[in-house]
């Protein structure tokens, strides 16, 4: 019987123990889109972006992360204007890509899913782009967003 109790409560502490990990794993992983964002218009859509401008942050990009909610994204932002390469390394869930040239829309890589291999597809944009945005896979059409859209980031 006392076996059988000190199981038990290993069990229950275990369980309490991944339970806490679980809701701090989550919490770190909504912070981390919440603290630094800006609110990036196109049309009567608004997007909640994380803005990635430097070479760490934009390697890590939405990777490792299990889920975005829908008014939330990336946007890439770049010093330059130049043909990008993305890939989907460490992605979780589907992704739109939305190739931005200035404050414009100039096309689109839509339902991209995550990569489940050694082998990664890069994806470009049809010409050089100073801003690539991140967002859901879907919502490029969900939204109705198209090519000479312009964008406003406040």
């Amino acid at each position: 019987m006392k076996k059988v109790l000190i199981g038990l409560t290993l069990f229950v502490l275990l369980m309490v123990l991944g339970g806490l990990y679980h809701f701090l794993a989550t919490e770190k992983e909504a912070n981390r889109l919440g603290t630094a964002t800006r609110k990036l218009e196109i049309g009567s859509s608004i997007f909640e972006v994380e803005i990635a401008d430097d070479s760490v942050e934009q390697s890590r990009g939405l990777s490792g992360r299990s889920s975005l909610p829908e008014n939330q994204g990336m946007l890439f932002v770049f010093s330059d204007q130049a043909i990008r390469s993305f890939w989907m390394r460490g992605m979780n869930f589907p992704l739109d890509i939305i190739w931005i040239s200035g404050d414009e829309i100039i096309g689109f890589s839509e339902n991209l899913p995550p990569a489940n291999s050694i082998d990664y597809p890069l994806f470009s944009p049809p010409a050089p782009v100073d801003k690539v945005l991140e967002i859901n896979a879907g919502l490029v059409k969900k939204f109705g967003i198209k090519i000479g859209d312009g964008i406003v980031l406040r």
